[in-house]
């Protein structure tokens, strides 16, 4: 199942889950007005002396008060929810990593998360740690793959080896891709309107136990907190039958990244060895237990409410075979040697690391045919491969140590990104450094850092990106906003925008836009409807390959079966690109692999890809939450 299916699976997953979680409420209710028509009879008799039946008003009023309370509920942990993974994050008491961290195990979790958001194609996740969590365990949590949040509990941090903590990291990334994190968090939102009711239900149990007198509202109080329980319940059994069989994959998906069973059969191992195992003492575990990575909240019933399938079983998935916890030992997968003189020559050279110039020129012919007609990059969403991984270690250990330094503080991190699009020389570098005076920049240390980061070449420019989006991310939203319009009037400064410069703003207000991390629901079940948009990103892509831009055209049309025409170069117009595709975000799941297939069909028409047309792709593919990882096949070529 590709990249889009597992998307769409898990969207028709959520329309499952919320007709089951309907059947759940009526009950409630049913329950509830149950117990108050019996509250009700018994306070009757209390005042007047004898009993006497609720009038029919009465249910219509307590249905319509459980309703509401429980939309409130819900609602309420759905707005807390609201700015996404980091959110969760913090609401499970997880403490954000600083970039600039010089604790050697918070160093070690950034850069697996780094090499993995790098292979895989996304923004780099922020980083969390529960720092008051001994046990092993981790989650993803976020509504888009581009503002997900990481988090991993203490002991992960100091059980695991770096092998292990990469399997971990390897399982979350998986569900980062598949779509399960939107899932989960709707989960919790549903859950939290359900218990909500056990919270009143202890409220007034409380009231009435500081006065004798109201045996009906401690009655009342005590089967509120029973029907709420009722409700959680059949929520967590909802959460057991959604979340074991996106853990076998998740599994899968972590050996598939890492070429190393080793290392999430370790930490799996670790978790059956461990006194404490995967257990989460936080008071709100118990909504998000279906998210973590092992089981964190224990149930007498656990084979019933389990959230995750046994340990024994998940390792026998992941080695083919029965196996015994005590004897799996976790190995190092061999590491991947850099080429001789790559950090020295850096990007600059272009070179594709772990392969040599021989290597290259002798796959080219396969790596083409691997991707000529789309299907190799539909395959390659969200399935990363080894040598995906491979070359993103290999990349972070070429960038200089500086450069790296520079991106883990938010003032360095900006300058490098204004770095990307400052001119080093011509009549618009002036009204650059204007534009950044004005904007409390240092304009000669922007420069400086120009040069630095200009000097890698074109193959650093999206590592770059990648590496200052966490950075950025824990700006204020005001200072976010100001940062992004600073960085089209550097854009704009030349009156042109350049594709290299459109790639470098698409990427970042993909990452910190005012719409980044924000639910983006799927309102077009086709194309057509948005025939114009998919008719200007199509000319852009046209007009940005070295080929015919008539011919490129028509070879991406193919895949849409839309009659549309090649726009002129000049109405292509950047600002409304972006306005298209944000609307071409709201494509239903099973939607967006025409469009992805007919973009790459027009890009490789020409029978090249270079490293700009590349990059091209992948900012578009990461604007529809659709993230595209290194095209490999494109690094051997001229840019």
């Amino acid at each position: 199942m590709d990249f889009f299916a597992q998307q769409d699976a898990a969207r028709r997953q959520t329309t499952r889950l919320v007709m089951l979680f309907l059947l759940a409420v009526a009950a409630i209710v049913i329950a509830v007005n149950g117990v108050s028509a019996i509250a009700f009879r018994m306070f009757a008799d209390e005042v007047n002396g004898k009993l006497a039946p609720a009038p029919a008003g009465f249910f219509v009023l307590v249905t319509i008060a459980t309703l509401t309370t429980i939309g409130i509920g819900g609602v309420v942990q759905i707005v807390g929810m609201a700015s996404g993974g980091p959110a969760v994050a913090r609401m499970l008491g997880a403490r954000p990593v600083s970039t600039s961290s010089l604790d050697p195990n918070e160093r070690r979790l950034l850069n697996v998360v780094e090499e993995m958001a790098i292979a895989s194609g996304v923004s780099v996740p922020l980083a969390f740690v529960m720092d008051d969590q001994r046990s092993i365990n981790a989650f993803a949590a976020g509504f888009s793959p581009n503002e997900a949040a990481v988090v991993v509990t203490r002991g992960t941090l100091e059980t695991l080896n770096r092998d292990e903590l990469q399997g971990v990291i390897g399982h979350e990334f998986s569900h980062i891709l598949n779509g399960d994190m939107r899932t989960n968090m709707r989960l919790m939102g549903v859950l939290g309107g359900i218990l909500v009711l056990a919270t009143i239900g202890r409220i007034v149990a409380q009231i009435a136990k500081e006065d004798t007198k109201t045996l009906p509202l401690a009655l009342l109080g005590a089967a509120l907190v029973a029907i709420g329980y009722i409700g959680v319940f059949f929520g967590r059994m909802i959460q057991a039958g959604v979340s074991r069989q996106r853990e076998f994959l998740a599994d899968a998906s972590a050996v598939q990244f890492t070429r190393n069973p080793d290392g999430i059969g370790g930490a799996l191992a670790k978790i059956g060895r461990s006194s404490i195992g995967a257990r989460i003492d936080h008071p709100r575990a118990d909504e998000a237990c279906h998210m973590f990575f092992g089981e964190a909240v224990k149930s007498k019933l656990s084979d019933l409410m389990a959230t995750h399938p046994p340990v024994e079983e998940r390792l026998q998935r992941i080695y083919g075979r029965p196996v015994e916890i005590g004897d799996i030992v976790s190995r190092s997968a061999q590491p991947v040697p850099l080429p001789e003189g790559a950090a020295a020559k850096g990007f600059a050279a272009g070179n594709e690391f772990g392969r040599s110039a021989n290597e290259r020129r002798s796959g080219e012919t396969s790596a083409r045919a691997a991707v000529q007609t789309g299907a190799g990059v539909i395959a390659a969403m969200g399935a990363i491969s080894t040598r995906h991984v491979d070359y993103a270690a290999a990349l972070l250990d070429a960038l200089p140590h500086a450069v790296r330094e520079l991106e883990r503080n938010t003032q360095g991190a900006k300058q490098a990104m204004f770095g990307l699009v400052f001119a080093l020389g011509g009549p618009a570098k002036q009204t650059q450094t204007e534009l950044l005076r004005g904007g409390g920049e240092e304009p000669s240390q922007v420069e400086k850092i120009a040069a630095e980061v200009q000097g890698l070449g074109k193959m650093a420019r999206l590592p770059l990106i990648a590496l200052a989006a966490p950075t950025l991310k824990t700006l204020a939203p005001a200072q976010r906003a100001a940062f992004l319009v600073l960085l089209q009037q550097l854009i704009a400064a030349d009156r042109r925008v350049t594709l290299e410069e459109f790639v470098v703003a698409t990427m970042l207000e993909a990452t910190l836009g005012e719409r980044a991390g924000r639910a983006v629901p799927a309102r077009y079940r086709t194309l057509e409807p948005l025939a114009a948009d998919v008719q200007l990103v199509l000319s852009l892509i046209a007009h940005a390959t070295q080929g015919d831009s008539a011919a490129c055209f028509d070879e991406g049309l193919k895949e849409l079966g839309i009659p549309l025409t090649l726009l002129a170069a000049s109405t292509v117009n950047l600002h409304a690109v972006k306005e298209a595709l944000s609307r071409l975000n709201q494509l239903a799941p099973m939607q967006k692999p025409r469009l992805v297939k007919a973009l790459v069909q027009c890009a490789l028409a020409d029978g090249t890809l270079s490293l700009t047309d590349a990059e091209l792709l992948r900012a578009i593919c990461s604007t529809l939450d659709s993230p595209l990882p290194p095209f490999l096949e494109a690094m051997p070529y001229a840019a």
